[in-house]
């Protein structure tokens, strides 16, 4: 399992992502790289909702 916060610097260090701010509850961080969005949980996730936030950023397996 691996912790959103840590998905979200991954997605900034290794695929260009972006930190946009926060959800207004909180729980979750918003990214972007051109046209290309993605809301990542803050919270701890599985490896299959990880691969599922990677396929909707366009980013294929891992």
């Amino acid at each position: 399992m691996i912790h959103g916060e840590h998905l979200a610097k991954d997605l900034r260090r290794d695929h260009g992502f972006v930190h946009i701010g926060r959800t207004r509850d909180g729980q979750a961080v918003i990214m972007r790289k051109g046209n290309r969005w993605t809301v990542v949980p803050l919270r701890l996730l599985t490896p299959e909702a990880v691969e599922t936030i990677k396929a909707q950023a366009e980013l294929g397996p891992a």
